[in-house]
């Protein structure tokens, strides 16, 4: 999912005007932010609808073999997070299912998965993906219902507080908002 090309310079130089007590960037001229409007508008993301909020204590491995079919083996799934790798490698020959509907459903949630982790959420080393997310792919009728557009940005907000720390060298989220 590499099309999204990020200006790092542009995200650095707003970081560094990125205020985590009021969530806006200070600009020379007055202050200004990434709004759900604009979430909304520019990623076609819900945000109104069900809230994102689910049980954190699940056994992430039959979820995972529950909704996608497949187990992850040592190395794959490591506490609560799974690779987006151990993904690719489980779910890139979708030809192979022709016609078998169950089958396109797990592709299918397996697509939307990576395309959380990929994209909408990604973590610093944009390898990985918070199962936790993966309960909300239960049903595709329920999973249209859910707000994501303020997750998204929520999630954005925490990357940005947490990058301002001069100790931390990277930054995950939909940064491309940021540059937006």
């Amino acid at each position: 999912m590499g099309y999204l090309k990020i200006n790092a310079s542009l995200i650095t130089a707003l970081i560094e005007r990125w205020r985590p007590e009021t969530h806006t960037f200070h600009m020379r001229c007055r202050e200004c932010t990434i709004t759900l409007q604009d979430v909304s508008v520019l990623l076609g993301l819900r945000v109104d609808g069900a809230l994102l909020i689910g049980p954190t204590n699940l056994d992430w491995a039959d979820l995972c073999e529950e909704l996608l079919g497949v187990r992850p083996q040592e190395g794959g799934l490591q506490g609560s997070v799974v690779k987006l790798s151990w993904l690719v490698h489980h779910f890139s020959q979708i030809n192979n299912h022709d016609g078998n509907v169950e089958q396109l459903q797990k592709f299918t949630r397996a697509w939307i998965f990576r395309f959380i982790g990929g994209v909408l959420f990604v973590d610093k080393s944009s390898s990985k993906v918070f199962l936790s997310y993966m309960q909300f792919l239960h049903d595709f009728g329920q999973c249209i219902t859910y707000a994501w557009g303020p997750a998204v940005l929520a999630f954005l907000y925490k990357e940005m507080c947490n990058a301002t720390d001069y100790r931390i060298k990277s930054i995950g989220g939909m940064c491309i908002l940021i540059q937006m």
